[in-house]
């Protein structure tokens, strides 16, 4: 079971606490063995060729399962019949919102985001009006709207003795730590202070925050995954490339990549 970790982010975000944890920020997993999926973007097709290579080992999400692909509502139901893990990307927080019955952004129907074939995969007209999109929201099954609402900000696995951090866009380095605060911290202190910069910040995953422990990241399409130690990058194009992209996974704690196209 999913628990805040309660004594960082009371170290990072001080009166904060109650608001950080009762979004969900952090979720703490251990782990024999897992496999964490890079950026899906609909592309149930992949979705299920890596599965079928990864067998029975439990998965987690690094975010954006949604938008591009054809099949985001597929993509989701799959996740949930595997009961994996996740965290939030950039292109949920869109979905999120209007399934949540908080209103449409319209920004999710320009080419970048490609939030028009997530509404289709519903059976909403992108073409209608903002209103009535809005009204549509009920479309997405409530089951999915829950565990949508559940994804956190970061991960924090232990897999065979050693942490990984999971977040979305990484851990951008423009900004300053505290330098008092310890490594451990580092996560929870940009939650509480930078939230938006875990899913949408761009940089190259080299450049990523060092911390107590290796963080995995998509969001950044990579022509090929990488493993440079201190971060590992699992975004390889599925749904933003077209047949040049792969979908891949990291399967720890061997570290080993398993992609399909």
């Amino acid at each position: 079971m999913a628990v805040p970790r309660a004594a960082a982010l009371r170290q990072a975000a001080g009166e904060d606490l109650a608001t950080l944890t009762s979004a969900a920020v952090i979720h703490e997993h251990e782990l024999d063995r897992v496999a964490v999926i890079g950026d899906i973007h609909g592309r149930l097709d992949l979705l299920d060729a890596l599965l079928a290579r990864l067998g029975d080992i439990p998965i987690v999400s690094a975010g954006d399962v949604c938008d591009r692909g054809d099949d985001t509502r597929g993509v989701i139901d799959r996740l949930m019949e595997r009961q994996a893990l996740g965290v939030r990307g950039n292109h949920e927080e869109w979905l999120i919102r209007w399934a949540s019955g908080d209103g449409f952004d319209d920004f999710a129907l320009s080419p970048a985001m490609g939030g028009s074939a997530t509404l289709a995969s519903y059976d909403v007209d992108p073409m209608g009006s903002i209103g009535d999109i809005e009204e549509q929201h009920v479309r997405v099954p409530l089951a999915q709207r829950r565990w949508l609402a559940g994804l956190p900000l970061a991960l924090s696995l232990r897999v065979a003795g050693h942490r990984y951090w999971v977040i979305h866009a990484g851990l951008p380095p423009r900004f300053r730590i505290p330098k008092s605060l310890d490594p451990e911290f580092r996560v929870a202190w940009l939650c509480a202070n930078h939230p938006q910069m875990m899913t949408w910040a761009k940089m190259h995953p080299e450049a990523c925050i060092r911390t107590d422990g290796t963080v995995i990241m998509g969001h950044v399409p990579m022509p090929r995954p990488i493993d440079a130690g201190h971060v590992i990058a699992v975004d390889t194009g599925a749904g933003t490339w077209g047949p040049q992209g792969a979908l891949t996974a990291i399967v720890l704690p061997e570290r080993v990549f398993i992609s399909v196209r």
